[in-house]
């Protein structure tokens, strides 16, 4: 059974070696939950939330425009990169793993994308693999949290094996049934008040 854990509970075999900002929640049975949670956790708030960390009811334009997304997203983006310059999805067992956009002519080219497509690099004459798919919306921004689940849903289908919406938010603001979830999509919520990952389901 999948059991939650702190940094500070695993053995010291199994870390993965990287500086936290908050106590990372880590799924030793999932890799590339892992490594989503990690990279989270390693995000820095002045860069992150640097704009805010939610939008108010007169940022309708703002939302629209995702401007809050796109600060968290690139942090976010920083983060993945330092893993991979450490070489941590190679020792999650994820192997090399790049930030790509779909080829040309693929089916899921068209049409709205998750903020990050990962793939795994081929080895051994093996042709490149969708891994992952991963968006980033916050609680605040219900137009953009649908868009999100619903490209997730579509790259899912398409063949990514992961499908990842990560949900920014503060915890006590969220419904008695906590963030959105749905079919097919890994809801993670990462909560601006504590500054850490969790994964929901």
């Amino acid at each position: 059974m999948r059991r939650w854990v702190t940094r500070d509970e695993r053995p010291p075999r199994s870390r993965v070696g990287v500086r936290h900002l908050a106590g990372a929640l880590v799924d030793d049975d999932d890799p590339f939950l892992t490594l989503v949670v990690e990279a989270l956790n390693l995000m820095h708030p002045r860069f992150a939330a640097g704009l805010g960390r939610a939008y108010g009811p007169g940022d309708g334009a703002a939302a629209g425009r995702r401007v809050l997304e796109r600060a968290f997203g690139g942090e976010f983006y920083h983060a993945v990169r330092t893993l991979w310059d450490k070489a941590i999805p190679v020792r999650l067992g994820l192997g090399h793993v790049v930030v790509q956009g779909e080829p040309p002519g693929s089916p899921l080219a068209g049409g709205s994308a998750p903020d990050l497509l990962l793939w795994k690099i081929g080895e051994r004459g093996q042709p490149d693999a969708r891994l992952g798919a991963v968006s980033l919306a916050l609680a605040s921004n219900p137009p953009a949290v649908a868009d999100a689940f619903d490209a997730l849903r579509r790259h899912a289908a398409g063949g990514y094996p992961y499908a990842v919406a990560v949900v920014v938010g503060r915890a006590a603001e969220l419904p008695d049934g906590g963030p959105p979830r749905a079919d097919g999509v890994t809801t993670v919520f990462f909560d601006v008040d504590r500054w850490v990952a969790v994964v929901a389901g």
